[in-house]
């Protein structure tokens, strides 16, 4: 095979690779407004309420000795918590980071394009948050989830029963009580005797006389008694407002998290109808996919081995410049480069390259697509028993004009990301 006729495969290739690309960018849409969808659907089911931790761990509270959580839809951990292998496996699919505060101090994640201008990471600790929140929204579809609502309903549970039987509250109310009678009896008692002096004072009055500091004094003592005992009123008072509205509002939470329970059947039917309904519509891409990926290694891989596809963007490079005449040795030159530290420059001189052929010999490329097409068909005739009622998304990829425009579409796109997109659609979930 002549060196160009190699080229012209070799981009016929990467059209076919960029096709499936686009189909996956496609399902990535798919994924977002699924996404968007999920959000809305979480925030009017528990609104703020995210479970960002994976690892539960519930302690026995001394005092009111709790029942330790317990369930069946996680599992159980010695310290009595609940370990949720789903939502680990959704933070992990979104790049959630698990203590991303304690891993910033210790060096662990390293400064980037979010970081660096401003210094300040908490645009990156912002879009931790939304990765971690997205993995709820669809954990929410998950059965595991009732673990963390039981959880939330024993913490709601634990809270009322603290605040209800708090003994510092209730000494301090008893307290209050307790010195406000006292205060109010003595000042009664003080009022009698007051009084009664008054009555003996007015039929022996001299003034200048005992009497007078007698009765001062008495008055004085008095409105101390009922100060005290006035303030010790409100301060009761002002107590027992507060306790009765802490219990208020730890039944308010008792009855939210009920409340979430007995809405969480409901809630997952809905979550699972849109995770159907996206897959629904992410089935076939994928499918047709699979089938076109087959047959390009049917066909371009006795050109070029598949695992070395990641490195299409080095040969086409190493060939166009003449430095290889053949696959062969463009291979060999691929492995230097792999071997040595200019590999990024050399990718991205390669991507450079690239963009600039299929801008400057489109046609040409255009006319070698047209022909790998067919070939591409003709492997998918032994591969796909579907053929006969090809779906939308087959007929777009086996279409040379829409090959053609995948290949200019994806031109900067290095190859590497080309085969990753490619293995994402191909093993979706």
């Amino acid at each position: 095979m002549e060196k160009q006729d190699v080229l012209n495969e070799l981009y016929a290739l990467r059209a076919g690779l960029s096709a499936i690309s686009q189909e996956y960018d496609k399902a990535q849409a798919i994924d977002c407004d699924c996404d968007k969808q999920l959000a809305i659907c979480a925030e009017e089911f528990c609104q703020d309420l995210v479970c960002y931790d994976r690892r539960l761990v519930n302690e026995n509270n001394k005092e009111t000795k709790r029942r330790r959580l317990a369930s069946d839809n996680g599992t159980n951990n010695k310290n009595g918590g609940v370990y949720f292998h789903g939502l680990e496996k959704l933070q992990d699919r979104y790049g959630y980071i698990h203590d991303i505060d304690k891993k910033i101090k210790d060096g662990e994640i390293k400064e980037d394009e979010t970081v660096k201008p401003s210094g300040s990471w908490e645009k990156k600790k912002n879009e931790n948050r939304l990765k971690g929140r997205k993995a709820f929204n669809r954990w929410l579809a998950d059965d595991e989830c009732d673990g963390f609502f039981e959880h939330v309903l024993q913490i709601a549970d634990n809270e009322k029963y603290d605040v209800t039987y708090d003994n510092d509250v209730d000494k301090r109310i008893k307290n209050s009580k307790i010195r406000f009678i006292v205060f109010f009896s003595l000042a009664a008692v003080l009022a009698v005797i007051l009084t009664v002096v008054l009555a003996g004072a007015f039929g022996s009055w001299n003034e200048g006389t005992a009497d007078i500091i007698t009765l001062i004094v008495l008055a004085i003592v008095f409105l101390i008694l009922l100060g005290n005992g006035i303030a010790n009123v409100c301060k009761f008072r002002k107590e027992t407002a507060l306790h009765g509205k802490a219990i208020a509002e730890a039944e308010d939470l008792c009855n939210t998290a009920r409340k979430l329970i007995r809405d969480l059947p409901k809630n997952k039917q809905k979550t699972r109808a849109i995770l159907k309904k996206k897959d629904e519509k992410i089935a076939p891409i994928k499918e047709s996919c699979n089938d076109f990926y087959t047959a390009l290694v049917k066909h371009f891989n006795p050109l070029l081995d598949e695992r070395d596809w990641a490195h299409l963007d080095l040969v086409i490079f190493e060939l166009e410049t003449r430095r290889a005449d053949n696959i062969k040795e463009a291979l060999q030159l691929v492995d230097r480069e792999l071997q040595t530290e200019r590999i990024q420059q050399t990718i991205a001189q390669a991507t450079e390259q690239i963009c600039y052929e299929i801008r400057r010999g489109f046609t040409q490329l255009q006319t070698a697509i047209v022909q790998c097409t067919k070939a591409i068909c003709l492997q998918l005739s032994s591969i796909s028993s579907k053929l006969s009622t090809i779906g939308k998304q087959m007929s777009e990829l086996t279409d040379a004009v829409n090959l053609g425009n995948a290949l200019q579409a994806k031109a900067n796109v290095t190859s590497a990301q080309l085969l990753s997109d490619v293995h994402d659609i191909r093993y979706y979930q």
